[in-house]
Order: C-alpha cells, then sequence, then structure tokens
C-alpha cells in the first residue's frame, strides 16, 4: 500500500426494511451523504460496510479509522441491563446486532474510533454504561430534538451551548470552552461507561460528548457533527483523519 495514501476510514450504514413506497421493495443499506462527505472532504476516504459478519475481521485489518453514525433507532434496553421498554423506543435489530459485534471487536484495538448519536451511545453501552430513555420523561432536561421548533428546523443551524472540560484531549481539539450545535435526540447517556471521561455537557447537564483518555483515538459525541454547524465539527473530522493517518503510518511500518 502507498504510505502516503488517504487513510480508509469505515462507516457502518443504515439497514432498511424494503417497503411497497418506499426507496424499495427489498431492505437497502442507507447513509445521508453528508456523513460520507464530512470524511471525503478532510481527507479521508470513506468506506461502506454490509453487513457481512464473516467479514468483520478483513474489514477491521483493511481500515485506518471507523465512524460510527446516528440513525432513527434505539440500543435494545436489554444491552445495559433493563428490562422495561420505553414506548418510543424503536428498534432496528439487524444494524444493531452488527454494529454490536463491529464495534466490541474495534474498541479491542488502537483504530480511532468515532461515534456520532448512536455512535456514542453504543461505544458507552459496550463497556458498561447505561442510556436514559426518553429525555421529555425527566423535566429537568430540555427538548433535544430541535425539530420540534420551527426556528430550529434545520439541523444546520446551531441550537444548544456546549461546556467543555478543558482538562482534556477534547479540549485540546477544539480550542473552545463553550460553543452551540444541533440537537437530534430523544435518548442521552445517563451513565457512562467504564473508562470513558464526560468531556461536554449540556447546559442541563445531559453528556455531550466523550474521550476514552488511554486510547489515541476514541471519541463520541451526541451532536451531529457531519452537518458542519461551527468550526469545532470540522476541527473534530480533522482530528479524526489526523489520527487515522497516523494509524495507517504505523500500521504500514508493522506491516
Amino acid at each position: 500500500m502507498n504510505k502516503n495514501s488517504r487513510p480508509i476510514i469505515g462507516i457502518l450504514p443504515d439497514f432498511k426494511e424494503g417497503a411497497v413506497n418506499g426507496y424499495s421493495i427489498k431492505d437497502y443499506y442507507a447513509i445521508r451523504a453528508n456523513y460520507v462527505d464530512s470524511i471525503n472532504e478532510n481527507g479521508g476516504l470513506a468506506i461502506l460496510f454490509t453487513y457481512n459478519y464473516d467479514a468483520i475481521d478483513a474489514y477491521l485489518s483493511m481500515i485506518d479509522g471507523l465512524m460510527v453514525i446516528g440513525g432513527n433507532m434505539d440500543i435494545s434496553p436489554s444491552r445495559y441491563g433493563e428490562n422495561f421498554v420505553h414506548p418510543t423506543v424503536k428498534l432496528n435489530l439487524p444494524r444493531e446486532n452488527f454494529e454490536h459485534d463491529v464495534v466490541s471487536k474495534a474498541l479491542k484495538t488502537n483504530l480511532p474510533i468515532f461515534g456520532i448519536c448512536n455512535g456514542m451511545q453504543l461505544i458507552s453501552v459496550l463497556k458498561g454504561g447505561k442510556i436514559i430513555q426518553h429525555i421529555p420523561d425527566h423535566p429537568q432536561l430540555m427538548d433535544h430534538e430541535q425539530s420540534h421548533f420551527a426556528e430550529f428546523k434545520e439541523y444546520g443551524k446551531p441550537y444548544h451551548e456546549l461546556k467543555i472540560d478543558k482538562n482534556s484531549q477534547f479540549y485540546k481539539i477544539i480550542g473552545q470552552e463553550k460553543f452551540s450545535a444541533n440537537s437530534s435526540h430523544h435518548q442521552a447517556i445517563g451513565d457512562v461507561g467504564e473508562g470513558l471521561k464526560v468531556v461536554a455537557t449540556a447546559n442541563d447537564g445531559v453528556i455531550e460528548a466523550f474521550e476514552n483518555p488511554h486510547h489515541p483515538f476514541c471519541v463520541g459525541v451526541q451532536w451531529h457533527p457531519e452537518y458542519q454547524t461551527c468550526e469545532a465539527d470540522k476541527k473534530l473530522f480533522e482530528e479524526f483523519i489526523k489520527q487515522s493517518s497516523s494509524y495507517q503510518k504505523i500500521k504500514n511500518n508493522h506491516g
């Protein structure tokens, strides 16, 4: 492999069931273009993983970074030890089961991992974290779904402020103590997973970002930086690609 090639970033696409009036009557994979664009435009080379369990090890050996995206789905409460399933919970078991196997293996390596929304929650759950199943059930918390408000309908608009822990690698990447981000989630991390450090919160205390201080790059964010709402979003993708490039060089030197 060319040692100066762009780092390959694996992305797990969403899984959609076919429908008569939908995109296809057959099941299909789906992903918003801005996820892929955010990788390619910042120096990476995005590839999509089909749900082939036999290929997981090959996928992980092929890539230099892994991005786990958001989606209109929730993680099964049984994954974090709860029997109660809130009526608003939407399951997508084909996707959940495949993501679970891929990410659990990736977390055992030094592969750079970037979790967005669902991806953030999955990383935390895999490390023993808990999930708030429905934010509106907690009146002390704000509504984190900005599309409920006409003036914030577009996710390209910042919605609420984030406070950043200055004693973190995350702060070194962003270089700001506060900034405003978009928001699109009805669930949130309740208890963060073992070994993960909370590095950003909303004003109501909802966890907005974490990092693993003992990993070269394992970062989860609750908002959607792929919309490039603010300068911090671009910095996150730039750092993710930078760390993936470093991983690629180490891998090539040992190959």
